[in-house]
């Protein structure tokens, strides 16, 4: 266990992770004794130390709250990677730590951050949809899929904990405001399922939010369904929630639909058109273009153009 005194003289800890230890007992304790000093001398001119004492105090507390904040809209911040968890052949979840223990990343629903990184000399820029919850304190989880061309995934892939990846966001335009519909029908596809996991727990964790939520994932295997506990789990246990998989290439002992997402699938688990509903396509490209033109026959109204935050249909 860290010494309390320690997190105050210590510049790279941070005495907002733990003001309770790490400032408010240890002042007081401080406080006390020079004014039982103090008065035990008869000569209060102890007490300037009380004073002394709150001038590095505050400095080093102003020091702390300039860096509370790990992301913002429009500059760079290098956060380290704590460690990484492969969850597919081709998939891992990256947790870095945030600049204290006890923040928590105010990212809203459907949004992303940018992640920079350096490859032969040049800075690259990818998007990611944090999966972590915004109740979660103290890191910022993202999904990242690995492609054969894909630069920036294998220089993730070839992360170490401790190295580094500069970050800045949040940024996006899709909106959702709870119980504005009464149904949400998404269909997803491969990595796309990050801004549904955003979606999902802003309603989950809004105990007022009581919109009824319908999933169509879609994938190649079985394997590369991403974070299928995490999603049955919800399912369980949340009742207005309820998820149905699509397998491209299934193995005999499937049970669940297989090849594409067909205008039958969509007309058999999501609720048809109306005002009260609203559809979310996020996956592929190839994937985003069936599935919309599938809505477009169910009744949905697109007229292919880029989204905007309140669209009834919104294509990420």
């Amino acid at each position: 266990m860290s010494d309390p005194a320690a997190k105050i003289g210590d510049d790279h800890s941070n005495i907002l992770d733990n003001p309770l230890h790490g400032v408010v007992i240890p002042s007081a304790l401080f406080v006390i004794g020079i004014a039982i000093i103090a008065y035990m001398a008869d000569d209060i001119r102890y007490l300037y130390g009380i004073l002394i004492f709150g001038g590095l105090i505050g400095m080093r507390a102003l020091r702390a709250f300039q860096r509370r904040q790990s992301l913002f809209p429009d500059s760079w911040t290098a956060l380290e990677l704590e460690d990484q968890t492969l969850i597919s052949k081709n998939s891992a979840i990256y947790r870095f730590k945030l600049k204290t223990q006890i923040e928590t990343l105010n990212i809203p629903a459907g949004h992303h951050v940018a992640a920079k990184v350096n490859i032969d000399g040049k800075d690259v820029i990818r998007y990611y949809n944090p999966i972590s919850s915004n109740v979660q304190e103290g890191y910022l989880d993202l999904l990242v899929k690995s492609y054969p061309n894909g630069t920036v995934s294998k220089h993730f892939a070839a992360l170490q904990p401790g190295n580094t990846v500069e970050f800045m966001g949040p940024m996006g335009k899709f909106n959702y405001v709870a119980n504005s519909y009464k149904t949400l029908s998404i269909v997803a596809g491969g990595s796309g399922i990050t801004p549904v996991l955003q979606i999902l727990n802003e309603i989950i964790t809004t105990p007022e939010d009581l919109t009824t939520v319908h999933l169509i994932y879609a994938n190649d295997t079985e394997k590369d369904i991403l974070l299928k506990d995490e999603l049955d789990d919800m399912a369980y246990k949340y009742p207005n929630f309820d998820v149905h998989y699509v397998v491209r290439h299934p193995k005999q002992n499937w049970t669940g639909e297989t090849g594409l997402v067909t205008m039958d699938m969509m007309a058999r688990y999501l609720p048809q058109y109306s005002e009260e509903n609203r559809l979310i396509i996020c996956g592929p490209e190839p994937m985003e273009r069936l599935v919309l033109e599938h809505a477009r026959q169910l009744g949905w109204k697109h007229d292919g153009s880029a989204s905007f935050a309140d669209d009834q249909v919104f294509v990420f």
